[in-house]
């Protein structure tokens, strides 16, 4: 079975486009048989960011298509991973509540709801995370809709990774040790079966805060969400058998033989966008702390940290009280 890919146009044919690629995924059949879904975008920032967050564009669009089908449609985030913002101020710096009004949908602050534990092997290994009991218990299956994005931890930042905020916790950046496996149970426990990689800008260079925004005016959306982020890594210009956290949640989830088999409305490896990724200093430390919650903790979350960060000559970032 294969996973079904579909390029177009985020720019002036972007409706037309975007209906196009639901057909073409499946997407559309499986709206028609569902009751509520929920729409995962990247506010990892209080405010809109060219190549940084979800474009207005894109979110609206995609959410009036699904709210057509008659599904209740959901969307939402949870706190900052620094817990430097709170998803309430996030939502009103993006107008979130305009685009629900224009599209029928409904946002949902994750970082109120209430909570339930799922766990699972992963790996081989024990894993579990606690998550909003809607996504879990409610939703009929979940959509992603990430940026294009270089990241310096993961090489890339697409459609798995943007599922990490669906985890709301005020300080996930003190569990990225284990991230690849809660990643994979997360998507399994939110039932994430599909993903519309916003590529209107793209962030190269360096992210997924900070970098070059790059206009490509393009969405590749997907059935299957490691199918996706492996062939957008391709069209970055990335080689995915040399990005770690690629190849170990393609060792992790179930079904990774779909990444092998995909189909496409048009030759997708024709594309090599040419994004680049530049590690600096504190990239390099911030890389061992990624690997390390203990070392996460020393660094981010404790005594030491304002001494830390005055070495480096940066100031923390102010966290949620």
């Amino acid at each position: 079975m294969a996973a079904h890919l579909y390029l177009g146009d985020s720019a002036t044919g972007r409706e037309n486009s975007l209906r196009a690629a639901f057909e073409y995924i499946g997407l559309d059949k499986d709206l028609s048989e569902s009751a509520k879904v929920f729409v995962k975008p990247n506010f990892t920032y209080p405010r809109p960011v060219r190549g940084v967050t979800t474009s207005r564009e894109m979110l609206e669009q995609t959410l009036s298509l699904l709210s057509e089908s008659g599904a209740e449609v959901f969307v939402g985030e949870s706190n900052g991973g620094y817990g430097s913002f709170l998803a309430s101020e996030a939502f009103a710096g993006h107008r979130l509540s305009d685009i629900c009004k224009a599209s029928n949908t409904q946002a949902i602050d994750l970082s109120t709801q209430e909570t339930v534990e799922v766990a699972d092997e992963i790996g081989g290994k024990r894993t579990s995370v606690a998550l909003p009991r809607i996504l879990v218990d409610e939703i009929d299956f979940s959509v992603s809709i990430p940026v294009l994005k270089v990241h310096a931890m993961t090489t890339v930042s697409l459609s798995i990774k943007n599922l990490w905020g669906c985890y709301p916790t005020d300080l996930r950046l003190l569990e990225h040790k284990d991230i690849v496996r809660k990643l994979t149970l997360i998507s399994k426990a939110i039932h994430a079966r599909y993903g519309i990689v916003d590529a209107l800008y793209g962030l190269d260079e360096h992210g997924p805060m900070t970098g070059t925004a790059r206009y490509l005016g393009k969405f590749v959306a997907g059935n299957d969400l490691l199918s996706l982020d492996l062939v957008c890594a391709k069209m970055m210009g990335f080689n995915p058998a040399n990005i770690l956290y690629l190849q170990n949640l393609t060792k992790f989830m179930k079904d990774a033989e779909w990444a092998l088999a995909v189909r496409s409305n048009e030759d997708l490896a024709s594309y090599r966008w040419g994004f680049t990724l530049r590690r600096d200093f504190i990239d390099t430390l911030s890389f061992a702390a990624f690997h390390s919650n203990l070392l996460a903790k020393a660094v981010f979350d404790s005594p030491a940290t304002k001494p830390i960060y005055t070495i480096l000559g940066r100031e923390p970032r102010k966290k949620l009280t």
